[in-house]
């Protein structure tokens, strides 16, 4: 009798054991699904950002070659209140092209 008792608590035991294991596979199951889900998002909004950004980066590219046209004929006239806000401009677009380009070559 005594041994049919000693059974049935290590049969308790197995089941108790075999349901926590199960639980655990369960959640483990659900965190690596939500996860997948936000690295899938992400990715997706940052492929969905390239095409703006390279748009811009050619806008700005651009830009700065007409920036350099104008700085040239200030100076070439004497236009100096001109030059400086050439120059503010100049300045501005170096800098957003650099930026542009530093967050596109981490995208790839």
């Amino acid at each position: 009798m005594e041994i049919k008792r000693v059974y049935e608590k290590l049969n308790k035991v197995e089941l108790k054991s075999e349901k926590i294991e199960l639980g655990l596979i369960q959640d483990i199951e659900a965190e690596i699904s939500n996860a997948g889900k936000g690295a899938r998002k992400g990715i997706d909004m940052i492929e969905a950002a390239k095409k703006p950004l390279e748009n811009s980066l050619k806008q700005n590219e651009n830009l700065l070659k007409k920036i350099a046209k104008t700085k040239k004929s200030a100076i070439e006239l004497g236009a100096n209140d001109v030059l400086k806000k050439v120059q503010k401009f100049e300045t501005q677009v170096d800098k957003n092209i650099k930026t542009i380009d530093k967050i596109l070559s981490n995208i790839y």
